[in-house]
């Protein structure tokens, strides 16, 4: 994020964990100045580009405080400043080299979700049930005896008997019951992810012009030479 422009002095600035690292007293093209606090003993330098967010009056950076202030104290503002270029003497010129070093930051996101529905569907279900029923018989037999002789006086008229039958029906009901339980559980797990970033490091090159004479002292042993064009690890 580079909105310098919406950077003013006297805005609140908060590390990625959400400490309270100071408030902005001055800035400049590629900079702004954070005024010591509880935990600051001096004033740092941030850069824009390490801002993730600004809201109201707050300004949120894209690192825990820790490793903010971590990085200032070795001197890792992201920028090469010429003005780090000491002269200690008439004939002994300092300059630092410098080299990023990786810090790495974790945040949360939303990765997604797990939604459990229940859906009714509908089968078939086949029983075979076992039912009683009364069949009536018919049985013709000779009349023998007394009751063969004698018909009375209910012969030869209309007669009817009725005999009920009776048979079982299925009936059937249904009725809801409670078979198993599915639950959803969240349990977080680590896991080694790879990521690759590219870091730069300055290299000091010296280069003899004309007729200078360059030598370069190394451990062990010293020898003079002449080098046209000389590169320091």
């Amino acid at each position: 994020m580079n909105d310098r422009w919406m950077v003013q002095d006297g805005m609140t600035v908060l590390s990625s964990d959400g400490e309270k690292l100071g408030k902005v007293v001055a800035k400049d093209d590629r900079s702004f100045t954070v005024e010591k606090g509880i935990f600051f003993p001096k004033d740092y330098i941030a850069r824009y580009d390490e801002i993730s967010g600004i809201t109201d009056d707050e300004i949120r950076l894209a690192m825990t405080k820790d490793a903010f202030i971590a990085m200032r104290e070795r001197g890792d503002y992201g920028f090469t400043d010429t003005r780090d270029t000491t002269r200690t003497s008439a004939e002994d010129i300092r300059v630092p080299v410098h080299e990023e070093e990786l810090d790495v930051l974790k945040r949360e996101r939303d990765a997604g979700e797990v939604r459990l529905r229940k859906d009714v569907v509908t089968e078939t279900k086949h029983v075979d049930v076992p039912v009683t029923r009364e069949v009536v018989h018919v049985e013709r037999t000779p009349a023998t005896g007394e009751r063969a002789m004698s018909a009375g006086e209910r012969a030869f008229e209309k007669d009817s008997v009725s005999v009920p039958v009776h048979e079982e029906e299925v009936e059937i009901r249904k009725r809801p019951v409670v078979k198993e339980e599915v639950r959803l559980r969240k349990e977080r797990v680590t896991e080694q992810r790879a990521a690759d970033e590219d870091l730069r490091k300055e290299r000091i090159r010296v280069e003899g012009e004309g007729g200078a004479s360059v030598r370069r002292d190394e451990p062990g042993a010293f020898s003079p030479r002449r080098e046209d064009d000389d590169e320091l690890p």
